[in-house]
């Protein structure tokens, strides 16, 4: 993964004896190089534990750069990072979810990392291709604000039981959303005084980033909800729902499938985002069993899965260590670094097999389970990105309930929240 040309040493060396010309100087820099330093690293939208925080951030920084300390900065709120800026307390690293790296670019907090990348012949060629493109996607001149360390992974989480009550055979990679909401239909049903509901969804953004559907025309900063696409997210998930009994009595719940697959366990179908292990092992411990199958796809694009949703690192302007720092992040995306972390749960972000291949190979959990369904789908193209994303999913997000519980026919939703999408982006621009 790391290509050295002549060796780190030497490069730091020939590196600061080019800008100021002597030997003296350069052996100056080597040492300083390997100076002891601390780097505070700030988890920015989630929490880690100090677990999680010693096996996947400081073990392999320790390994590779005993010299280098990784302090924890735990998230207290959604915007510390804004109380940082007016205390100038920014960190060294700023670990996020990239689809929130528009908060930090419009705060002009990230350094652009394709410096630090040619400085030290940094090789970011297996570095997934998708997850790349998502993150320039939020610059204006190619800017690479943040590197992807991890992919967040997606299946389909089935119920064996309740598949071998109602005697259905078990789903297989490759399946269509047609072909679930078949089976959906065939595991709606009423046995022994349980309602069993075939198929249930989680979060809204899974499917519009499977046709890589825009929020807002960056060329326009008009919402694009009445287009195609668009129009196909919001039937496929109303023919789900409106599959009969398999609809929750509350539309506050349309995006809550999970806990009516883990808590109530009378869901046969749960495709989403991979699952905390804790909660699986709660249902395990409860006698509940699954397996995984592949995120299905839309026929129109078969085997391309959900977009991407991936954890990456910027280092802020502000920071005195970005060196040090890039060395981190270079450090976790080498082979022998993604392939320890895979092992115990992360989805590497390198496009390697032989450390793909290593994927949950510590967890009991999975063990005897499907885990290449994780890799089943490629992830689907990046989709434009525009500043005024967050207004048009909330509109969206609630649009598709009230069309799923409503009474509205699909022409007028997409019609009426198109406008009211509008109205809010002129708003938004007129401040």
């Amino acid at each position: 993964m790391r290509k050295w040309g002549i060796g780190l040493s030497t490069l730091l060396v020939a590196a600061f004896m080019a800008g100021c010309g002597g030997k003296e100087d350069g052996k100056e820099a080597l040492k300083a190089a390997d100076q002891p330093v601390t780097l505070s690293v700030f988890f920015k939208c989630f929490q880690v534990t100090d677990e999680e925080f010693a096996k996947f951030y400081v073990n392999p920084t320790s390994k590779k750069y005993p010299h280098i300390t990784l302090q924890n900065v735990a998230c207290t709120g959604p915007n510390q990072y804004k109380d940082m800026i007016v205390t100038n307390s920014l960190p060294d690293i700023i670990v996020d979810g990239v689809t929130n790296l528009r908060d930090l670019v419009d705060a002009e907090i990230p350094t652009d990392l394709n410096e630090l990348i040619k400085q030290q012949q940094f090789d970011i060629s297996s570095v997934n291709k998708q997850s790349i493109q998502f993150v320039k996607n939020f610059a204006k001149n190619g800017e690479l604000y943040s590197l992807p360390i991890t992919l967040n992974t997606f299946a389909t989480y089935y119920n064996k039981d309740v598949f071998d009550i109602l005697g259905v055979p078990y789903p297989k990679d490759g399946m269509t959303w047609d072909d679930y909401a078949g089976l959906a239909r065939k595991l709606t049903v009423q046995k022994d005084g349980i309602q069993y509901l075939g198929l249930q969804l989680g979060a809204f953004n899974r499917l519009p980033s499977q046709l890589s559907l825009p929020y807002v025309d960056s060329q326009t900063g008009k919402a694009t909800l009445q287009s195609e696409g668009w129009r196909n997210v919001f039937e496929t998930w109303k023919t789900i729902h409106d599959i009969p009994g398999n609809r929750t009595p509350e539309a506050k719940n349309l995006y809550s499938g999970r806990n009516r697959f883990v808590q109530d366990k009378n869901v046969a179908l749960f495709p989403d985002i991979a699952m905390p292990e804790g909660s699986l092992i709660e249902y395990e411990k409860s006698g509940g069993k699954w397996d995984i199958a592949s995120f299905p796809a839309f026929k129109e694009k078969a085997k391309v899965g959900v977009g991407v949703f991936a954890n990456g690192m910027s280092i802020p302007k502000t920071s005195k260590n970005k060196e040090a720092a890039f060395r981190v992040i270079a450090n976790l995306l080498s082979e022998e670094a993604q392939s320890e972390a895979a092992k115990n749960g992360w989805m590497p972000i390198l496009d390697k097999a032989d450390v793909q291949q290593h994927l949950l190979a510590n967890s009991a959990l999975y063990k005897g389970k499907n885990v290449k369904a994780f890799y089943y789908n490629e992830l689907a193209a990046p989709y434009p990105l525009t500043k005024y994303d967050a207004i048009a999913t909330s509109k969206y997000t609630e649009a598709l309930r009230q069309y799923v519980y409503g009474s509205k026919d699909l022409n007028t939703v997409l019609r009426e929240t198109e406008e009211a999408t509008n109205k809010a982006i002129d708003a938004e621009k007129a401040k």
